[in-house]
């Protein structure tokens, strides 16, 4: 009987690790991406963004955020807090932006909050997609 529990104890505590190590690779992904689109927002890469991020059916509405910012300059991007939630297949990461838009040289700062969702693609992958749009600079 003992060995038997000890089996059903290990079991648990196994399966219970094995989704953990799960759950923090698919947040270390999240970070991950975030850091990718940050550093992209960063350096004027958001055209590379539009195409790599969002989901196919908000990539148009991406293009056209990204064409209203040009002449945008970002300056610093600072993750304030970021929440991971695997089960739920959500997170989302707030972020602080510094920037100033040509031929201004005033440095504004603007809070965005970035929603993340965990998505099936094809073959049976899953990926983080962005569901915001990037902020208003104004």
């Amino acid at each position: 009987m003992f060995p038997r529990i000890m089996l059903l104890f290990c079991v648990i505590a196994l399966t219970g690790g094995c989704e953990s190590m799960t759950n923090k690779k698919i947040c270390w992904q999240l970070e991950q991406n975030s850091k990718s689109y940050n550093h992209m927002m960063r350096w004027s890469e958001m055209d590379k963004a539009a195409v790599t991020l969002p989901p196919e059916n908000l990539r148009d509405e991406f293009r056209e955020k990204v064409r209203a910012s040009k002449g945008v300059k970002i300056t610093d991007v600072r993750v304030k807090s970021q929440e991971c939630s695997p089960r739920k297949g959500e997170a989302t990461v707030l972020i602080d932006i510094e920037y100033y838009r040509e031929p201004s040289v005033t440095v504004k700062t603007i809070e965005d909050l970035q929603k993340w969702r965990y998505v099936e693609e094809e073959k049976d992958e899953r990926v983080w997609r962005l569901m915001t749009l990037p902020p208003d600079f104004k």
